[in-house]
């Protein structure tokens, strides 16, 4: 319960009142820090109480008091900060470097990279928690490779039963074949041979049908044959729309086995279309072959003639259009009413202005503009022939305002007739449902009171 004290000063005519005792709610915590102890439990804390703060596993101090009192009902300032714990770098490793993803702060991985050459044995990642590194970190030893591939009709040398990264192995191929391919394989440093081994292939052999690059094909007759015999010499063309990008387009059979084919095709590119007036153009998706390109005209142009471009194997085929300004033709006609001005035909942003014959009203906008796309717009408005009433009242009578007929926005006053009094609105106004508003008044009549004095 707050106590308050009170001192009452006679003399100098004023009173003294001295702060209320008050507990304190549950201070707000810093970032990565919680209460220490069983005040993490509690919720009010009596005035006067001091609470300590400490930060959480994997941060540490950065520096500021840990300590906080209530008073009066309020906290005093936290100065604690904690941030993430370092575990700085890992020792040097050999044949190899580490990773750190990100860096060496708390949840920090630090993973062994190994050089060139070289594999991870055993252990794995480190990661970096409250106490320091975590884990074990493998060692990198020097990459193996176990026995090379075998090759039907050919042998390697030297033999051996682990061979060492960079050892080199020599294929040769038994009498009557010839090598196609890399007599030499080398240990890489995924531990596999490299490149693929060669093949051993009889020297009367013909050779297949070869093997196409992309986007090109045989040219001639050759396109229809589906053996060669060694020796031959085929030619590669590129397809229509494509060009070379270099490389020898012809390969030798030799032994049953094609020489590498040279030849690289790429789409041909027709450029940029020159500048068009009021518009820009749009590629879709680009400039190369079997790409489009597309006039997209400025606001208040429109394209006509021709259509979209291609871009074909000898430049852009098709007619572009040309941007001419947005034309609208006649606007809406509107039911008893007219529009200027009157013309054959209206360009972008021309205005019109609608007017209703007499005792007819105008709903809607009076203006239409013609638009981007062709049309007016808005929608026209409409002609409306407004009639209300006379505004007849019993034990009433007209005052002031229009004559009939009572067309839309007419407006009148109305009087009651003597002895009477009105309820409603005196002033009514003709409105487009040809009903008056707030609606005609009542006229009501006065009451009467009878005194009778009596001589007793």
């Amino acid at each position: 319960m707050a106590i308050t004290a009170v001192l009452l000063l006679s003399s100098l005519g004023f009173l003294a009142i001295t702060a209320q005792a008050q507990n304190c709610p549950r201070p707000p915590k810093g970032e990565n820090m919680d209460l220490k102890g069983n005040d993490i439990l509690l919720t009010s804390f009596p005035d006067g109480t001091t609470v300590t703060f400490a930060c959480n596993i994997g941060y540490e101090s950065a520096g500021g008091s840990p300590r906080i009192t209530c008073t009066a009902g309020s906290w005093s300032p936290l100065g604690l900060k904690c941030q993430r714990k370092n575990c700085f770098s890992v020792e040097n490793v050999q044949d190899g470097q580490i990773e750190y993803r990100p860096g060496t702060e708390f949840g920090d991985k630090a993973v062994l990279i190994c050089n060139i050459g070289y594999m991870p044995v055993g252990g794995g990642e480190l990661t970096c928690g409250s106490q320091g590194w975590t884990g074990r970190l493998p060692v990198c030893e020097v990459t193996q490779c176990e026995s090379p591939p075998v090759v039907q009709d050919g042998s390697f040398s030297p033999n051996k039963d682990l061979y060492e990264y960079n050892d080199v192995i020599d294929y040769t191929c038994k009498k009557d074949y010839t090598v196609v391919g890399s007599r030499q394989l080398h240990c890489s440093d995924d531990g596999t041979f490299k490149p693929e081994p060669p093949k051993c292939i009889s020297t009367a052999q013909n050779c297949p049908r070869p093997p196409k690059g992309e986007n090109m094909d045989l040219k001639g007759n050759d396109i229809l044959l589906t053996s060669f015999p060694d020796g031959t010499t085929v030619t590669f063309a590129c397809n229509t729309g494509y060009k070379s990008a270099g490389g020898s387009p012809r390969i030798t059979c030799t032994a049953g086995s094609w020489s590498p084919l040279g030849l690289k095709c790429q789409r041909k590119n027709c450029f940029s279309v020159e500048d068009v007036q009021d518009g820009q153009i749009e590629y879709r998706p680009g400039t190369e072959f079997g790409d489009k390109a597309v006039l997209i005209c400025n606001i208040g142009y429109m394209p006509v003639g021709g259509g979209e471009l291609t871009c074909g194997s000898q430049g852009w085929m098709g007619r572009l259009p040309v941007c001419e300004v947005t034309q609208c033709e006649s606007p809406p006609v509107v039911q008893d009413g007219s529009f200027s001005p009157n013309k054959d035909l209206y360009e972008y942003n021309n205005v019109i202005y609608y007017t209703c014959k007499k005792d007819y009203t105008v709903v809607g906008s009076r203006q239409s503009y013609c638009s981007d796309d062709g049309t007016f717009k808005p929608e026209p408005p409409k002609c409306i022939k407004v009639e209300c009433e006379d505004p007849e009242i019993s034990f009433g009578q007209l005052s002031s305002g229009a004559r009939p007929p009572y067309g839309y926005l007419s407006t009148v006053t109305l009087q009651c007739n003597a002895g009477y009094t009105m309820t409603g609105s005196a002033t009514v106004t003709c409105e487009l449902n040809g009903q008056w508003s707030p609606g005609l008044p009542q006229c009501i009549r006065k009451s009467k009171i009878k005194i009778i004095i009596c001589k007793c």
